[in-house]
């Protein structure tokens, strides 16, 4: 694991992969609970743009608590918005740009970590697509911005 000069937290994707616990659906033995990344749940994500998908695999994304895995299609952008709680990402693959707007978005690719705190404007982009892991203690929302 490496903190960067920004304070982001890189961590690699084997370490990422080996920490992740799924719930919903997968096979279960002596409590573990594994889900392949073919079985994964996806669905459109209605408070993003077109094509963004969301695998909820332990919680719902819009009724509360949730953890899973949001796939942003290639040239995706998010305008400045900002979110009733906290998130947590890892990037798993492609590249998730972040940043207070899109002129001051920083590229972060696989195995990068980036937290949201609640309520904090900023924007993103996918140039290339991607996949992140996402925890956040409260329903999943994306309120637009003005700036």
């Amino acid at each position: 694991m490496k903190i960067s000069p920004s304070g982001l937290v890189v961590l690699s994707a084997a370490l990422v992969a080996g920490t992740l616990s799924f719930a919903h659906g997968g096979e279960k033995r002596s409590g573990e609970v594994t889900l392949a990344a073919d079985k994964l749940p996806w669905e459109e994500l209605a408070a993003k743009g077109v094509g963004v998908m969301v695998a909820d695999v332990e919680g719902l994304h819009a009724k509360g608590a949730w953890h899973g895995f949001v796939k942003f299609p290639v040239g995706s952008k998010s305008a400045v918005h900002a979110h009733s709680s906290a998130l947590r990402l890892v990037v798993v693959s492609g590249t998730f740009r972040y940043g207070s707007d899109p002129d001051h978005e920083q590229p972060y690719g696989p195995g990068s970590y980036v937290f949201i705190p609640a309520n904090h404007p900023h924007s993103n982009s996918q140039p290339d697509g991607a996949v992140v892991y996402v925890e956040q203690p409260g329903k999943y929302d994306n309120k637009p911005v003005g700036h």
